[in-house]
């Protein structure tokens, strides 16, 4: 095996800021090349799964994203893909030691934790010298992960920006077909016909508010359902208007529950402003309804106070995270 490690950078998931990098300076104009791409795929990582890689012509890209951090490596063209990862996996171990998810989210200036180089760079050379490096004694074993679990290969075009119209005004942005890395000549690994990004992993808080926004949902539902299977004949007239509106408040808080499990399961630590929406429409719905006497003060309390937990544990993230295991 040859070829080296020739840079590395670390950038927040959600919007591509690069908290460290490796500060050396290769002025060769296929680097500085290899480079932009780089930093277009820290802009752009959270459209892609957690593991990729990317051939720019000259050298290859790889990357792993996870608890908001985006982990990216440029390699020589004839450098383990094996070793890429195993170098990204090392420097996510280091890093999340060293850093929580809080200081990840207040950093606002560029390279705010550039401190970490010095890191990055002693990892980077134990990488880039194979009589130092005591991983290459499991390099069978990391290897049979990777084909196990293989990486994901994009292409130039998938970086194209969005949006992109033709004289005719149809669209011809290019839509990304993932093909998976070969990590031999003679085995060839499956290309996956559909992509789906893979749940994040949560705790046992996080488990809990899923579980309870699910079931605030499902109770909004039952009382919906009881409505109708009894009709709304017992009502008088003027009654019949208050319950048409208790019903539409049923449905939304509902919808809104659902909504805030299902984004709670697949993007914990992202934070978003629908996800505040959503909490703030929840509380107003349940406050609508005590309003209107179809719902008990303590009930309102408790499916806004659901709400708030969930859009809570939303920005907070996950305290307890489980590695990806590419070194087995």
């Amino acid at each position: 095996m040859s070829g080296n490690v020739l840079f590395a950078m670390i950038t927040r998931l959600r919007d591509g800021l690069p908290l460290s990098a490796t500060t050396d300076h290769d002025p060769s104009q296929r680097v500085l090349e290899s480079k932009k791409y780089a930093k277009i795929i820290s802009k752009k990582a959270s459209q892609f799964p957690d593991r990729c890689s990317m051939f720019t012509g000259s050298h290859w890209l790889y990357f792993i994203s996870s608890l908001g951090v985006c982990f990216i490596t440029m390699c020589e063209e004839s450098y383990s893909s094996v070793l890429a990862f195993c170098f990204l996996d090392e420097l996510q171990r280091e890093f999340i030691s060293l850093y929580d998810n809080k200081r990840v989210d207040n950093a606002v200036r560029p390279y705010a934790l550039i401190d970490f180089d010095r890191i990055i760079q002693k990892t980077k050379q134990r990488y880039n010298n194979p009589m130092t490096l005591n991983a290459r004694q499991k390099y069978s074993d990391m290897t049979l992960e990777v084909k196990l679990r293989p990486p994901y290969r994009i292409s130039i075009d998938d970086l194209e920006p969005t949006g992109r119209r033709n004289v005719n005004g149809i669209s011809t942005h290019h839509i990304p077909t993932w093909q998976a890395v070969n990590l031999s000549d003679t085995e060839d690994i499956p290309k996956p016909t559909n992509f789906r990004r893979p749940f994040s992993r949560l705790d046992w808080m996080a488990k809990l508010l899923v579980f309870l926004s699910v079931l605030c949902g499902t109770l909004n539902l039952a009382r919906i359902m009881a409505v109708l299977t009894f009709g709304t004949s017992p009502y008088e007239p003027d009654e019949k208007v208050i319950v048409a509106q208790a019903m539409a408040l049923l449905i939304i808080a509902a919808l809104l529950s659902y909504y805030q499990s299902f984004k709670l399961w697949t993007s914990l630590g992202q934070r978003s402003l629908r996800q505040l929406l959503a909490c703030v429409l929840v509380i107003v719905c349940n406050y609508s309804l005590y309003k209107l006497y179809w719902r008990f003060l303590l009930t309102a309390g408790f499916h806004s106070l659901v709400a708030v937990l969930v859009a809570w544990k939303m920005r907070a993230g996950s305290g307890d995270f489980k590695l990806p295991n590419y070194t087995v």
